[in-house]
């Protein structure tokens, strides 16, 4: 979050409507959803591309096909930092791979990824998500309510990436921690501390595997080959922190926000309670309604974009919100509807660096639903709870309080 007294001046001459006062952070202006706090951006301007003095000043791609292009064309938006502040949060998170490295010297990197994420990869995890969901559910159902983020979004998603990798459950707040340092970064650390401290924990452990073997994905990435060559353990340690980083906040807060809109929406809860054939339609709204990563990328030579001067070295923040919450892509985006026909939106990224943990993600939510409304029908929220989202580059909730009757 940026500190009004170092707020950036841009580097090229701009009209005033062209600048924007927005911190990718801390985005509420009286109100504290954060999708509306995108969408009342993208609906103050005609400009498809806006200027903010924020985070050491850089570019935010407001329409739906030039976030496209942000995301797709490396031939002019660089994937080498992808976070904001560049100097600090972009430099540090740069060090990780593949997600730094452009086409096509990221597609090894990626196959490493693909062959335990991909597809039929994650299918065998499935039992044990559906008996840990199952669990939590049980251990918190007869008390009529629930703190979901501490006490289910923040345990499922998190256990389950922690067997997939073979790391003990009581390495978590360490883990998460770090993690949260380049997303939602609080200040106890750099970035940079962030990335030594991801280093002096993962580095060990990697070689330990390359001796011992086993099926689980940090024994795949450090074992794996790229360009016919063994991994050197720098390589695996940068893929490795990746994995880390990535796995340990998306999901957690992409239930939390599932959840707390359904907890708003009973005409809905009463549809999936009565029809399991509507979770699949109702994960995918939530994917298109819901959308949570705003990343970057940083401009690779001068280039003119809306009729302005990006030069080569500038930041491009591309929210994901904004291109399914544009009304271009989705008629009434806002509006939370099973029913829809189509629905277009970019959570997951697109192009080379579409995000590889896609698979499992849906896989949880869909068993979330189930063992969820076989339980506990109809929800709500606490009344007289504060209801707070966070910014960041990736968005998430504040903890919230649901409730339900009990038998």
């Amino acid at each position: 979050m940026t500190d009004t007294a170092t707020l950036a001046t841009p580097a090229v001459d701009l009209p005033p409507d062209r600048i924007v006062d927005f911190d990718i952070y801390n985005p509420f202006h009286g109100q504290f959803d954060l999708h509306v706090a995108w969408a009342e951006l993208q609906q103050s301007t005609p400009h498809e591309i806006v200027w903010t003095p924020h985070n050491e000043g850089h570019w935010i791609a407001l329409s739906p096909e030039l976030i496209g292009q942000v995301y797709s064309d490396a031939t002019r938006f660089s994937s080498r930092v992808v976070l904001v502040p560049k100097s600090t949060a972009g430099e540090a998170y740069a060090e990780f791979i593949p997600l730094s490295l452009d086409p096509p010297e990221h597609r090894p990197f990626r196959k490493v990824l693909n062959d335990k994420l991909y597809g039929a990869a994650i299918h065998p995890l499935e039992p044990k998500v559906r008996k840990l969901t199952a669990d939590l559910i049980d251990g918190f159902v007869a008390n009529g309510r629930c703190d979901f983020v501490h006490e289910f979004a923040e345990q499922l998603p998190l256990r389950v990436f922690m067997e997939l990798v073979d790391l003990p459950v009581e390495h978590l707040p360490r883990l998460k921690h770090l993690a949260d340092q380049f997303t939602r970064p609080d200040g106890s650390i750099t970035p940079a501390q962030a990335t030594e401290a991801f280093k002096a924990y993962v580095a060990p452990i990697l070689e330990e595997r390359r001796a011992s073997g086993g099926d689980d994905l940090l024994t795949h990435i450090a074992t794996s080959e790229v360009n016919g060559r063994p991994m050197t353990l720098s390589e695996a340690a940068r893929l490795a922190i990746q994995v880390l980083v990535g796995g340990l906040d998306t999901v957690v807060n992409f239930m939390s926000f599932t959840m707390r809109a359904l907890a708003q929406a009973p005409d809905i809860q009463a549809r999936l309670a009565t029809d399991h054939g509507l979770h699949h339609a109702a994960i995918n709204e939530s994917l298109r309604r819901l959308p949570l990563v705003s990343s970057a990328r940083e401009v690779i030579a001068d280039t003119v974009v809306d009729g302005v001067q990006l030069r080569a070295g500038d930041m491009v923040v591309a929210p994901t919100e904004l291109y399914a919450l544009s009304p271009k892509m989705n008629e009434r985006p806002l509006d939370f509807d099973l029913d829809r026909k189509v629905r277009n939106h970019m959570v997951f990224g697109s192009g080379h660096h579409t995000c590889p943990g896609q698979f499992l993600a849906r896989m949880e939510m869909k068993v979330l639903l189930e063992e969820w409304f076989a339980r506990i029908p109809q929800f709500e929220l606490e009344p007289g709870q504060t209801l707070r989202h966070r910014g960041g580059i990736v968005g998430g909730c504040e903890p919230f309080i649901l409730r339900w009757k009990t038998n």
